[in-house]
């Protein structure tokens, strides 16, 4: 696979998981590149989203697992799921019966039989992308006889997404509510540290930090949608949505009045019962994944919200000369 004319190999993941490498928080920097790391034959496969250079990923990798077995053909085929039976009024006629899903895409026989009134019938199977049918000849008699011909195959097209939705507009699963409360948890309560760490000096240099340091948090949430791309809403396409909360900054606000985005600071008036207050803002973003048991489609950035955490420190200031007397 080919990235900005970068050749990436990954490791292949059946389960669900998340891989993170060189860190996290990239997509804040707006450097970041979708990545579609697909692999061969059945089984899930792996969506990636991050930056990379010729020696280097720098991101996260997820597992996607395909879509859910076909629970009956697409609505636009023509389609039965009884048994054939000759008529009673006599009239011959051609049937194809519908195999039952599976959810490992590839070819449907694996060149086993079964037998029907003698004949030998493949066992075959629908898979994600394609319905396979056995082609039934019912004619007159009595009984009338049921004569296997053949099987045929019509295309299937899993999309969590209705037709002629812009690959930006497909958000399936999408709910920023539950995605905010996904992450809300994983944001830990800060700590404010000074140095020095009680009383500053006017004239003098105090030093503010955060503890512990504000880092992305991330959550991996994982949707079942129904197809709505063959008509056929009882099966069921998983989605993975990745959630990252990104501090954006922090905003102090310092004893004496003043506000600051940076933690230097430099005192200027003498203040007691001072306080410092340090706010935190992580900007909530999602990014996502959906399989369609071949290959990953990748899901378009989408803004969630904010999270706001903030701490407060006593701190005083002192005057040097004045209380020198």
């Amino acid at each position: 696979m080919v990235n900005n004319g970068t050749e990436i190999s990954y490791m292949r993941h059946r389960l669900i998981s998340v891989v993170t490498a060189f860190g996290l928080g990239l997509c804040a920097s707006g450097a970041c590149a979708t990545v579609d790391a697909s692999y061969p034959g059945p089984g899930p496969t792996v969506g990636c989203n991050g930056t990379s250079s010729q020696m280097s990923f720098g991101g996260q990798c997820v597992g996607v697992p395909g879509p859910g077995a076909p629970t009956k053909p697409a609505a636009f085929h023509h389609w039965s799921t009884s048994l054939p039976a000759p008529p009673v009024a006599c009239t011959p006629y051609t049937v194809t019966q519908w195999a039952t899903g599976i959810s490992a895409d590839g070819w449907s026989w694996s060149g086993s039989f079964w037998t029907v009134a003698g004949q030998r019938v493949p066992i075959l199977y629908s898979t994600p992308l394609k319905d396979t049918g056995w082609v039934w000849q019912v004619s007159c008699g009595s009984p009338g006889a049921v004569r296997y011909v053949g099987y045929q195959q019509l295309p299937r097209r899993p999309d969590p997404c209705l037709s002629g939705t812009p690959a930006s507009a497909c958000r399936p699963g999408f709910n920023a509510t539950g995605f905010l409360d996904s992450v809300q948890g994983l944001v830990p309560a800060e700590e404010i540290q000074a140095a020095p760490p009680g009383v500053g000096l006017v004239g003098s240099p105090v030093t503010l930090t955060l503890a512990p340091n504000p880092v992305t948090q991330q959550a991996i949430i994982n949707v079942t949608v129904p197809d709505l791309g063959d008509g056929d809403s009882a099966e069921a396409i998983h989605v993975v949505w990745v959630v990252q909360a990104n501090p954006s900054g922090v905003d102090w606000s310092l004893p004496d009045g003043t506000a600051s985005r940076i933690g230097n600071w430099v005192p200027q008036v003498q203040e007691q019962g001072g306080t410092v207050v340090a706010t935190v803002t992580y900007a909530v973003t999602a990014f996502g994944f959906w399989s369609d048991g071949v290959s990953v489609h990748p899901l378009a950035q989408q803004e969630v919200g904010t999270i706001t955490v903030g701490a407060r420190l006593p701190y005083n200031v002192e005057q040097v000369q004045s209380n020198l007397g």
